[in-house]
């Protein structure tokens, strides 16, 4: 049975947020723990995978929590991603001081193929037909978009260039445009668009990691900073200027937000607390697109993170520290969806 979070969650967080000397030591071995009870979990990879998630470098790390006390570091661009048919699963795989995009079968077992044949890769998604991975890379002294062949791995175009810092690239339904944020400074990130045929640049909002609404091309949902530099989910049209606040708590922040399927649900990553190991980390949740019911699904003291849909609806696919050996080892993991 999933728990829901509205009347429970915000005693953990936002009480003493300093790590205490009598935490619990952390299990990571642990497939799951009692509050997820009713979840099933599945890990897709293997340690030897490789998968990557966050990566030590100051300039790819932001610190999210709340404006008292320790907060987390994690990557909040996009991790992993899985083809429409639901067949295929791409992640990052760090080996050999690289960052590469792999694909492998959506279930467990089976070989990766390298799609990517570059040093730095940061963050990617695929687009809505799956045939282009849109990735961005560390060169030359700044973060920029490229797109590849899914299929082949060739490299087909730069998108981004100069000294702008281009992050989480979205390839719209029709394949036109990608949507992409920049980095202006610590919590200043601005909302962009690439025409393709055109090869024109528009700038919208404040905002991060941007998620598309194939009803309504107008629609963007995005990650925004708050002024403590927490961060909230939101709702812009970019058409008619309109922008509603999704999801803000505070001491807490959520950030890279997934449209479920059927468009009612936004996956999210957001800062949680264990009530036994007292430290701070990254948990799994989902919301509806109005606002409500706000449900927490993962629990691991671990981090789970980087969340996406599988196509039907009906599982998640996530990148996970939980039935490892250690900390920092990641995994992807599947659980049922089922609200």
């Amino acid at each position: 049975m999933m728990r829901k979070l509205r009347n429970i969650a915000i005693t953990c967080i936002t009480g003493t947020m300093a790590l205490t000397a009598n935490s619990a030591k952390i299990d990571y071995s642990l497939v799951s723990v009692p509050e997820e009870g009713g979840i099933k979990f599945e890990r897709i990879t293997e340690d030897a995978d490789a998968v990557s998630s966050v990566f030590p470098a100051k300039k790819s790390i932001f610190k999210f929590g709340g404006s008292k006390g320790n907060k987390v570091d994690w990557w909040v661009n996009p991790q992993i991603a899985i083809t429409p048919d639901g067949k295929r699963l791409a992640y990052i795989n760090n080996k050999n001081g690289t960052t590469n995009v792999m694909v492998k079968d959506a279930r467990r077992g089976g070989s990766s193929v390298q799609r990517t044949f570059r040093t730095n890769v940061r963050d990617f998604t695929l687009s809505p037909d799956g045939s282009t991975i849109c990735f961005t890379e560390w060169r030359s002294g700044h973060y920029g978009i490229y797109l590849v062949d899914a299929v082949q791995g060739n490299v087909v175009r730069q998108v981004s260039n100069g000294t702008d810092n281009d992050f989480a690239g979205q390839i719209t339904k029709d394949n036109n445009h990608i949507y992409f944020h920049r980095g202006e400074g610590y919590g200043a990130y601005s909302l962009w668009s690439w025409d393709r045929k055109n090869n024109l640049f528009s700038n919208y909002s404040r905002g991060m990691t941007p998620v598309l609404d194939p009803r309504n091309p107008d629609v963007v949902y995005c990650a925004r900073f708050t002024d403590k530099k927490e961060s909230e989910i939101w709702r812009l049209n970019l058409n008619t200027g309109v922008e509603e606040l999704i999801l803000g708590l505070p001491e807490r922040s959520f950030t890279t937000p997934q449209l479920s399927p059927n468009g009612q649900w936004l996956l999210v990553t957001g800062t949680s607390r264990s009530e036994k190991h007292k430290d701070l980390n990254t948990d799994i949740f989902v919301v509806r697109t109005d606002g409500t019911q706000l449900t927490q699904l993962t629990f691991h003291p671990g981090n789970d993170l980087s969340a996406i849909w599988a196509p039907d609806g009906k599982s998640i696919y996530f990148v996970s520290e939980r039935g490892t050996a250690k900390k920092g080892l990641y995994n992807v993991w599947q659980m049922d969806f089922n609200l």
